[in-house]
């Protein structure tokens, strides 16, 4: 099933009838798209802990008993699972496949942005913009495991593309998409009416509005048949001042400051693409729909910051990275993806080298230094503060300072991600170079008069 899903995505990329120089280009980015591919797909570990843990735990207790488990994790991601559980079943093998869902939905997800994109953009842009996904983002550590952030991802970021840029059954397809993925994690029911409300304005049709009741409704039907919510959730006690207490209590300026600028889990760090504007080059590369897909991202992931501010637990936990804000990696792909291929001044073009390179230095530190995690953060007596906070142990940051040693193919994982950043940035850097040659030229003109 990974096999068909990722043949069928690389058999949907426009076809290859261009100058040969341009051919080869297109044919280079393939081979690292697949070789990323291959990378999440069967090089990264899988496995199952923490609420992953817990979802695989309903899935398995709903499919053996026929009984709804109470529980708070969602199990509208994890019914989609149903065929890998039953593969387990077969091969006597439980908690074998089922980890391998996440990658699945993701290879999904590449071949439904393929499909739609494959007519409306460049294909260059289009290639960037997966190879971004699959290697320029922190999405190594989403996929190797039965979190939920994956499926809502897929289902919401497709579903939007197709709301917007699809005919009318498609649309309804996409909203229905759309519900299902915020239905699948409750905090994203605030994006969900964030981008109904720019949709409904957009369009004039208050019949969207019928999104957002059904996606509320869905959340509160499954809390009341398994007993759900949050109600007992709480951190332990900690130095921190908000520690320990339940819910909605951490001060809301103070956690979207931590959400966007905090050294462990910071979105403008992890996510540097967000901060950059596109919305005009995208207009220009891919219409005002694509423009349009791009807003209700956008939208859907401030909706996800203004929501989890507040939560007593915004960080994620003991998790790789802001997980909670793993649908961010759609919209900071797709601006690199244009600026990187479309000039701009040597500022602009400076911003977008500087964002490339935490991009992918982002993707390195998942996938290649994923379990160096500090002791004096999650092992035993930790300060799990440290690793929100401080540069020092950053799981962004770490690998630079304590240098632990590779093996092989973390070498060989190494070796590419330098390649796909160069790749990427030779562009970018071409264009700096003209502009300081430039400036350079410019400069010493003024002063071609001097004399000793």
């Amino acid at each position: 099933m990974h096999h068909f899903t990722v043949s069928a995505a690389l058999r949907e990329l426009p076809a290859i009838s261009q100058p040969p120089r341009k051919r080869a280009r297109l044919l280079v980015e393939r081979a690292l798209i697949l070789i990323g591919l291959v990378n999440l797909g069967l090089v990264q570990e899988k496995k199952l802990i923490g609420d992953g843990h817990h979802r695989y735990l309903y899935l398995n207790h709903l499919l053996s008993t026929g009984e709804l488990p109470d529980g708070d994790y969602s199990l509208i991601g994890p019914i989609f699972a149903t065929p890998l559980w039953l593969l387990e079943k077969a091969f006597d093998a439980p908690m074998v496949i089922v980890p391998y869902y996440n990658i699945i939905f993701f290879c999904a997800a590449l071949a439904a942005f393929t499909l739609m994109l494959r007519h409306r953009v460049e294909p260059s842009l289009l290639h960037r913009f997966l190879l971004l996904l699959i290697s320029g983002s922190f999405v190594a550590a989403a996929v190797n495991d039965f979190y939920g952030e994956i499926f809502t991802l897929v289902a919401v970021g497709a579903g939007l593309m197709a709301a917007v840029i699809g005919r009318r059954g498609m649309r309804a397809a996409g909203w229905t998409a759309v519900v299902l993925g915020a239905a699948n994690i409750p905090a994203s029911l605030v994006g969900l009416g964030m981008v109904s409300t720019m949709e409904i304005l957009r369009r004039q049709r208050l019949r969207i509005l019928v999104v957002v009741v059904a996606g509320t409704a869905l959340v509160g039907l499954e809390i009341w048949l398994r007993n759900g919510g949050y109600e007992g959730s709480h951190g332990a006690r900690t130095i921190m001042p908000y520690s320990g207490l339940p819910r909605f209590s951490y001060p809301f300026v103070l956690g979207v400051a931590a959400i966007l600028f905090s050294f462990g889990r910071g979105l403008l760090f992890f996510l540097p693409g967000l901060a950059l504007p596109a919305y005009q080059r995208l207009r220009q590369v891919g219409g005002p729909e694509l423009a349009q897909v791009y807003r209700l991202w956008v939208a859907f992931t401030a909706g996800l910051v203004v929501l989890y501010a507040s939560w007593w637990a915004w960080h994620g936990g003991w998790t790789w990275g802001p997980r909670f804000f793993l649908f961010g990696i759609l919209p900071a792909s797709l601006v690199l993806a244009a600026r990187i291929g479309h000039a701009g001044s040597a500022l602009a073009d400076l911003l977008t080298l500087a964002a490339l390179g935490l991009s992918v230095w982002g993707a390195i530190s998942s996938a290649v230094y994923y379990g160096h995690w500090p002791k004096e953060c999650y092992g035993a007596g930790g300060i799990e503060e440290l690793c929100h906070f401080t540069p020092e142990f950053s799981q962004l940051w770490v690998p630079i300072l304590l240098k632990p040693p590779l093996d092989t193919i973390q070498s060989a994982l190494l070796a590419y991600y330098v390649i796909v950043f160069l790749w990427l940035a030779a562009p970018v850097a071409g264009r700096l170079y003209h502009h300081t040659r430039q400036l350079t030229a410019g400069y010493w003109q003024t002063r071609s008069n001097w004399r000793f």
